[in-house]
């Protein structure tokens, strides 16, 4: 009769088996902080991309206050002219003048801001790139400055469609904007104008200039200011 052995594998001792578990948890845990710091430089490259983004469009926000501080400026300083040539004189004292600082008063123009990446940041959720607490404020704060100064323009505009524009459809003559034609007609600017038309010219402008006064003199100053602070921290932080 064949007789059969056995082999004995010997026991492993409980130290290995320890072994494999510190072995198999720092590839785990390894693996963890490869895929942690993966993502950490993904926000971090994404946050530099924003910034650059942003710097463009502030920079284009600086040049567009700027612009418009001067137009604004314009306005009301045309608007304190007319007052004086109605205070001291008539529409009809002098009729070139008083049709130039009317047609300028009637201008209108909008703040060109440059608003692409702040809104894609927002609707993205991508603000949280941005782990400086102190420019997600600014950036805050600023573009909310921007909302109010919207405001304010689409609030002249209603002031201006409500009172100059019908006042100029009832008195100015547009034909006086041709200077051969009204040279050759011997026109005047401004027609049926009396005492009465006159002050109420003048209440008229009194409020649009002051609302412009304030909105070149303060109000876009200070968006400017913050634009400048934003350029300045953002270029600090993540160039």
């Amino acid at each position: 009769m064949e007789l059969h052995s056995h082999t004995h594998t010997a026991r492993k001792k409980w130290t290995h088996y320890f072994w494999e578990f510190v072995m198999l948890f720092l590839a785990v845990f390894c693996g963890f902080l490869a895929e942690y710091q993966l993502e950490h430089k993904i926000e971090k490259d994404r946050a530099k991309e924003f910034a650059v983004m942003l710097i463009s469009d502030l920079q284009k926000d600086t040049a567009a206050i700027k612009f418009h501080i001067k137009f604004r400026e314009t306005i009301y300083k045309n608007a304190d002219s007319l007052m004086n040539l109605l205070k001291y004189g008539s529409l009809e004292s002098d009729p070139d003048r008083s049709a130039t600082y009317f047609a300028i008063i009637n201008d209108r123009r909008v703040l060109e801001a440059s608003r692409g990446t702040i809104d894609q940041l927002k609707h993205s959720g991508s603000l949280r790139y941005f782990k400086n607490q102190q420019v997600t404020n600014e950036l805050i704060t600023y573009y909310n400055l921007l909302d109010i100064i919207n405001h304010w323009i689409q609030y002249l505009f209603d002031y201006e469609s409500a009172t100059l524009g019908p006042f100029g459809r009832e008195h100015y003559d547009k034909r006086y904007d041709d200077i051969t034609f009204r040279t050759q007609k011997k026109l005047r600017p401004f027609r049926k104008v009396g005492e009465e038309e006159e002050v109420l010219l003048y209440n008229i402008s009194a409020t649009f200039g002051h609302l412009n006064k304030v909105l070149a003199l303060n109000v876009l100053p200070n968006a400017l200011e913050k634009a400048d602070k934003l350029l300045e921290l953002i270029k600090e932080e993540y160039q």
